[in-house]
């Protein structure tokens, strides 16, 4: 066992968590297809006990109510591929495959401007945090090569 084992063990769990739940996420979103979506939107808002009198409560409602069934394909459909980058990553890095670590530095940088522009938007606990795990994990992968196997350069002849 290597010393920086701890954070690579945090990073498999976390991605594995996230494709599990984005996986679940994308099925449950397929079953919002052919549904009335501004009835459903009535009742989470009654769910929450929330006011149906708020203009941004009825504009919500009635901009849900708009979305159609290819919004809603499309939203699972890019779900499902991020549910499985996000198991491809956690299984390669179990692994100790080269491929996944560069796999994950490369798919977790992509998000970081868009990360970067949420805080700058509006500064919440949750998005600076999110910022920082994602630096910290391209970081950590990058720095630290001594985790994964490689082909080695010098094969004897």
């Amino acid at each position: 066992m290597k010393k920086h084992d701890g954070f690579l063990k945090f990073i498999i769990i976390e991605k594995l968590v996230l494709g599990i739940i984005s996986f679940f996420l994308s099925i449950g979103a397929m079953s919002l297809i052919n549904q009335d979506m501004e009835r459903i939107a009535n009742q989470i808002v009654v769910l929450f006990n929330l006011d149906m009198d708020n203009y941004y409560v009825e504009t919500a409602i009635k901009k849900l109510g708009m979305i159609g069934n290819g919004t809603i394909i499309g939203v699972s459909i890019g779900m499902f591929f991020f549910a499985s980058l996000n198991l491809i990553e956690s299984y390669g890095l179990h692994k100790r495959k080269r491929w996944a670590e560069w796999l994950t530095v490369i798919a977790t940088s992509l998000f970081i401007p868009f990360e970067m522009y949420e805080v700058i938007q509006a500064q919440t606990f949750f998005r600076i945090g999110a910022l920082a795990l994602n630096i910290t994990i391209v970081y950590y992968l990058a720095k630290h090569k001594e985790l994964f196997k490689g082909k080695s350069s010098n094969k004897p002849l």
